[in-house]
């Protein structure tokens, strides 16, 4: 009973918005619950399953976090001059929260990424799996788009003043640029090096190469903006005097990057390597 009468003094009078709060939490705890097993016993695929799950919370909470307003709107203004004596330390002592909370709205704003993209970020390269109010967490991936089993999180903030690359911004498919360095031995004859690579990398390509150039024109057409026609382009990079590099560009769904990697490099390797010498002749 002491412990009851403490709080009771402590909070004078608001003994109803208190037990409205606790009941609007628990409301927004249960149905957050509920939502992910009713997710959980569909058919739908895991990515799919977590966005709707990341966006029904997120959804959840701020109608929660809206209602709690309104019920303390009146104990909220009799404490405004209070907090406004201690606006400057308290925006000293949270900056970085408060960061975090306009990057969460940059987000949801502007859309600079969405669950199941690609993204490149301070270091960083992975999937987004989760974004709530405060961090956005990657399935990291390495350079050729295969997982590392690693999970990686950055605070929203870092939105606000760290430039961002999304490598999936056209949905299905992306522009994947393949590297591959060439052999001094083979650098005489570069008009059949491009021939191998292109001839590679329509190979690895056929199986979707017209419904992704069908793809890009229906991108540019609906965000007015000119993307590359998605067709094979090789190009040379000299930058590195000591070694040339070629450049393979080519249109491929997301999660193929690294597959289409490899049947290129080895196709084109094969192509530009010497044939074996023949074993000795028996006598």
């Amino acid at each position: 009973m002491n412990t009851i009468d403490n709080l009771a003094r402590l909070i004078p009078g608001q003994w109803e918005k208190v037990i409205v709060t606790a009941l609007l939490v628990g409301l927004a705890l249960l149905a957050s619950h509920l939502w992910g097993r009713y997710l959980s016993r569909g058919e739908m695929s895991a990515e799919k399953r977590r966005l709707h799950l990341v966006w029904a919370r997120n959804i959840i909470w701020f109608a929660t976090l809206l209602v709690m307003v309104s019920v303390w709107a009146s104990t909220i203004a009799g404490f405004a001059l209070s907090v406004a004596a201690v606006a400057g330390a308290i925006l000293i002592v949270s900056k970085e929260l408060v960061m975090c909370v306009h990057g969460y709205l940059y987000v949801t704003v502007v859309q600079p990424y969405k669950i199941g993209d690609v993204i490149e970020f301070d270091g960083l390269n992975g999937r987004v799996v989760d974004i709530d109010m405060f961090a956005t967490t990657l399935v990291e991936l390495d350079r050729a788009g295969q997982r590392t089993g690693k999970v990686a999180e950055f605070p929203n903030g870092l939105l606000l003043t760290h430039p961002l690359v999304n490598a999936s911004p056209n949905g299905a498919y992306a522009l994947h640029a393949i590297q591959i360095p060439i052999p001094e031995r083979a650098t005489h004859d570069l008009d059949r090096i491009e021939a191998a690579a292109f001839a590679a990398a329509d190979e690895a390509t056929a199986a979707w190469r017209d419904e992704a150039m069908a793809h890009f024109r229906k991108e540019a057409e609906s965000n007015f903006i000119a993307l590359p026609s998605g067709k094979t382009k090789v190009s040379w990079d000299f930058s590195n005097p000591e070694q040339l590099v070629l450049v393979v560009r080519v249109a491929c769904p997301v999660e193929q990057r690294a597959k289409v990697e490899q049947a290129v490099f080895r196709q084109t390797w094969r192509s530009i390597s010497p044939a074996p010498q023949a074993g000795l002749a028996e006598h």
